[in-house]
C-alpha cells in the first residue's frame, strides 16, 4: 500500500508534538478514539518510524557505530515505535485488551481509512496541546507545597493521606525526600545513618550513586569505616549491585522514618 500521506513533513510535525506534549495531555487525545482506530494508528507509528528510517543513507553506518545503550535509549525515548510502545502501556488494562486484540488481528488497512485515522489523532493533538493548561505531575505539585509547612503538620498531613490513599502517599513521599536529597542534608543526618545501617547496605546504596552523595558520606565516615566500605563496594558481586537501588530506597525510607519521629531533621 502506498503511505504517501506518512511524509517528512508530517512525521517531522508529530515528532515535535510528542516533544513538547506532556504524556498525560496526549493521553487526552484518545479518550473517544475508538479501540481500533488507536491499534491502527500505534501501527501506522511505527510503519512511519521504520520508513523515516530507511530513508537515511547513513542509518547503517550510524547504527554500526553506536553502542546497543545508545541504540536501545534512541529507540525507547526518541524513535516514533518508542511513542507508540510508551502510548499503548499507559492506557488501562480494560483498554489495552481490546487494543491488543486489534492489534494482533489487523494485519491490512484500507489507504484512505488509514490517512483519516492518522490525521484525525494528529489535529486531536494538536487541539488538546492549544487547549489544555497542564499543571504537571500532581503528588509532586503536592509535596512542593507540603515542604513549605513545619515537619509536625506535614506528618499528619501524610498520615491522613495514607489512611485514604496509600499508593498517593507513597508517591508523594518521593516527591518529599529523595535519596538525591541527601546531599544537601544535616551532617547529623549522614552520622545517624552510619551508625545504624550495615557496611553491606551502605556499600551497595553508594554504588552508583551521586559523586555528591558518595563525597558527603566518606567525608563524614572515620577512615577506617571508609575503607570498609570502599573494600565492600569493591567485592560486590554482579546480581547485588542489581540492588543498589533497592539499598537506596531503604536509606530513604530509614531517613523518613527518623524524621517523622522528630528524631532528625532533614531541613
Amino acid at each position: 500500500m502506498s503511505e504517501s500521506f506518512l511524509n517528512d513533513t508530517s512525521v517531522q510535525h508529530l515528532m515535535e508534538l510528542f516533544e513538547k506534549t506532556p504524556l498525560p495531555v496526549i493521553m487526552k487525545t484518545f479518550d473517544d478514539v475508538d479501540e481500533a482506530d488507536i491499534a491502527v494508528f500505534l501501527l501506522l507509528l511505527d510503519v512511519a518510524d521504520s520508513k523515516r528510517k530507511a530513508d537515511s543513507s547513513d542509518e547503517i553506518r550510524r547504527t554500526l557505530e553506536r553502542d546497543e545503550d545508545e541504540i536501545e535509549k534512541e529507540h525507547t525515548e526518541e524513535s516514533l515505535t518508542g511513542y507508540a510502545q510508551e502510548i499503548f502501556a499507559k492506557f488501562s488494562y480494560q483498554r489495552q485488551i481490546l487494543i491488543a486484540e486489534h492489534l494482533a488481528e489487523t494485519e491490512m488497512v484500507d489507504t484512505s481509512q488509514a490517512q483519516q485515522i492518522w490525521e484525525d489523532v494528529i489535529a486531536k493533538m494538536d487541539d488538546m496541546l492549544t487547549s489544555t493548561l497542564f499543571f504537571g505531575n500532581g503528588p509532586k505539585n503536592l509535596a512542593k507545597f507540603l515542604t513549605r509547612i513545619d515537619t509536625e503538620r506535614q506528618n499528619k498531613l501524610m498520615e491522613g493521606l495514607e489512611k485514604r490513599h496509600p499508593d498517593l502517599a507513597t508517591t508523594v513521599a518521593d516527591g518529599l525526600f529523595a535519596f538525591e536529597d541527601l546531599a544537601e542534608v544535616p551532617e547529623e543526618v549522614i552520622l545517624t545513618l552510619m551508625q545504624v545501617l550495615e557496611v553491606n547496605t551502605i556499600a551497595l546504596a553508594l554504588h552508583n550513586a551521586p559523586t555528591a552523595i558518595q563525597d558527603r558520606f566518606y567525608q563524614c565516615m572515620p577512615t577506617e569505616k571508609a575503607e570498609m566500605v570502599e573494600a565492600e563496594c569493591e567485592k560486590l558481586p554482579i546480581e547485588q549491585r542489581q540492588l543498589g537501588k533497592t539499598a537506596q530506597q531503604s536509606v530513604v525510607n530509614l531517613v523518613r522514618s527518623f524524621a517523622a519521629k522528630g528524631l532528625l531533621k532533614i531541613r
